[in-house]
Formats: structure tokens, C-alpha cells, sequence
């Protein structure tokens, strides 16, 4: 049995190819993503939509930078937390590189902390980002947004551009739909829309329990739910 043809951008199969929706954009501030090896299986992962959608946009899979992420010399990186400056000092300063992590929070937050090159990068925050619209994944913090999310927040706040690249978030809500579509409405319901209301532990045992019966019920492997 052959092989189901990809997408060799997308990197999806040939009938859920979603290359057409997306718009070409050009972005003033240059945008450079780092990429766990884990994300970049996930077809839902949303850091290849700005890799497409963007006109000076790099995407690197590892779990340190490139030559390509850091021939910026003013590289700086996006991620909050101790050491992180608020991004309105960033505004009024000359464009630089915004260099992002695209992974669970874990393993991003290992990446920071095992690579000297990324610890030595200034690094910068959302000061209040607006609330996710990935609804397929759940996270510990209240105010997690996805990897396209921070970038398209990050761009309209420097370049004072509200909405400029809404397009690329459209992308991502037909990806995000197309998803529960396949896990059916109970499904989502109780895996995430229940969750919020529930302790850690409690997020985790039922993860456990449903993850078969997600499998049952979304049996494309293509469509997992991240």
C-alpha cells in the first residue's frame, strides 16, 4: 500500500492542504521560530502558518539555534518570565529579530535553559496578550497562547498594526475546527471545555483515561489534538 501524498509546504496530506488560505504578508520585523522536534509532527502545530504566510520568517527544528536563527546580531527572544522586559521597551527602539520557542511550555522553557546561546538573548513579553483561540490544547497557565498567536500579537503591537495579520489566525481557526470536527462535539466537550474548570490532577487523570477513546474516535492520524 503506497504512501498518502504530502503537501511538501503544509507538510499535510494533499486533500487537507491549506497552503491557498494563506495569506502572503510582509512583516517589517524579522521573525525566527525554534522548533522543538517533538512539535514539528503535529499537523496542527501553528509556527508553519507564519513560516508560509510571512515574508521574512525562519523556521528551525532543533532544540538549539542555527546559524540561520542567530545571524541577527540584535536577535532577541520572546518568552516570558524572570529576566523578561516588558515588549513596549522594545517598541521605540530600532527593528531587530524576534526570535520564538514553538513547544509545550516544558520543553521550551528546557530549551532556554540548556542553551547558552538562547540564555544570552535579551528577552521580551506580551505585556497582556489577548485570550487563545487554540481551543485543542490545554495548558497551565491561564494566559498561554499558541506559537502563531505571540508572533501575530508581537508583530501588530511593534508595527502598530492592529489586525494586519488576522488572516494567518483564520488559518489556524479552520485548522482548530476542522479538528473538533473529527473528535466530535462530546468528545471536545469533556476533553477541554470541562477541563478548565478542573484541577491539575484531576486534567491529567482524565487525559489518561480518554486518550484511547480519542484515538477510537479520530482514527486519522493526521489530525491529532494539539
Amino acid at each position: 500500500m503506497s504512501a498518502r501524498p504530502f503537501c511538501p509546504h503544509c507538510q499535510r496530506p494533499l486533500p487537507s492542504c491549506y497552503c491557498l488560505h494563506v495569506p502572503r504578508l510582509h512583516n517589517r520585523w524579522p521573525v525566527r521560530i525554534l522548533q522543538h522536534p517533538q512539535e514539528a509532527a503535529h499537523a496542527l502545530g501553528t509556527a508553519r502558518i507564519a513560516a508560509l504566510g510571512l515574508s521574512d520568517c525562519v523556521l528551525s527544528t532543533g532544540t538549539a539555534p542555527d546559524a540561520a536563527l542567530l545571524r541577527l546580531r540584535d536577535c532577541v527572544v520572546l518568552y516570558p518570565g524572570e529576566g523578561s522586559q516588558p515588549l513596549s521597551r522594545l517598541r521605540s527602539g530600532p527593528v531587530t529579530g524576534l526570535l520564538f520557542l514553538d513547544g509545550t511550555w516544558r520543553k521550551s522553557k528546557r530549551m532556554l535553559l540548556e542553551s547558552p546561546a538562547l540564555a544570552a538573548l535579551p528577552r521580551y513579553h506580551l505585556e497582556s496578550p489577548e485570550p487563545s483561540r487554540y481551543r485543542i490544547r490545554r495548558e497551565p497557565r491561564a494566559h498561554a497562547i499558541s506559537t502563531l498567536e505571540a508572533i501575530v500579537q508581537s508583530l501588530e503591537f511593534l508595527e502598530g498594526a492592529p489586525g494586519r495579520y488576522a488572516g494567518l489566525l483564520s488559518v489556524m481557526d479552520m485548522l482548530v475546527d476542522e479538528q473538533i470536527r473529527h473528535m466530535g462535539e462530546d468528545l471536545y466537550q469533556r476533553r477541554y471545555l470541562k477541563a478548565e474548570t478542573e484541577s491539575p490532577q484531576s486534567r491529567h487523570r482524565s487525559a489518561e483515561s480518554e486518550s484511547a477513546e480519542c484515538s477510537d474516535r479520530n482514527p486519522d492520524p493526521d489530525a491529532p489534538d494539539r
